[in-house]
Formats: C-alpha cells, sequence, structure tokens
C-alpha cells in the first residue's frame, strides 16, 4: 500500500521540496486530479499559497504520495503535460479487481 499525507501548510510543501523524494498531488474543484513531480517548475509557491492559505482548501487541495501508480490508485490523478513524472504510470482501473 502506498503512502499519501495531505500538504496543508508552505512549510510542510518546503521541506518536502528540500527532501525531494515522492510527487505532488493536485486536486482542484476546476479540473481532474494531476500528479506531478516534486520539485516540478509547474507547481507554484503562489497557486499554493491561493488554494491551500487564502482558501481555505476550499478551492484545491495538495497531496504528498510515494509514487505515481500511488496518485493513479488513490486519487484517479493523470500525469502532468508539463513535467511528465514517470512514464510507468499503471493503469488505474487495474487496481479495483
Amino acid at each position: 500500500m502506498g503512502e499519501t499525507s495531505e500538504i496543508t501548510t508552505f512549510e510542510e510543501l518546503r521541506k518536502l521540496r528540500l527532501a525531494d523524494e515522492g510527487y505532488i498531488v493536485i486536486e482542484d474543484t476546476a479540473r481532474e486530479p494531476i500528479v506531478h513531480k516534486i520539485n516540478a517548475k509547474c507547481i507554484s509557491a503562489d497557486n499554493f499559497n491561493v488554494k491551500v492559505t487564502l482558501n481555505a482548501r476550499r478551492t484545491g487541495k495538495y497531496f504528498w504520495v510515494d509514487s505515481v501508480a500511488t496518485a493513479g490508485r488513490e486519487f484517479a490523478a493523470r500525469r502532468c503535460k508539463v513535467c511528465r513524472p514517470e512514464t510507468l504510470l499503471v493503469d488505474p482501473s487495474t487496481f479495483n479487481t
């Protein structure tokens, strides 16, 4: 079973990015969840602060996951087209057997 934890503060996000392990899933009210490389340039501090801090996670949430497979299984997240995390994503539908 994979590991997942919600990122609720900018300090948590900063520490995770410094550790440079895992991936980030962004859930957004406007689109389906997307998995990103942990240090991808497409993850901005401004967007995090707006969604998580200012809007109190009503418009989006950020999660740390240990693998792209976990992101697919737990969030049905698709890979970011910009940072392109691991290309070996297993189809999430295969986990529900």
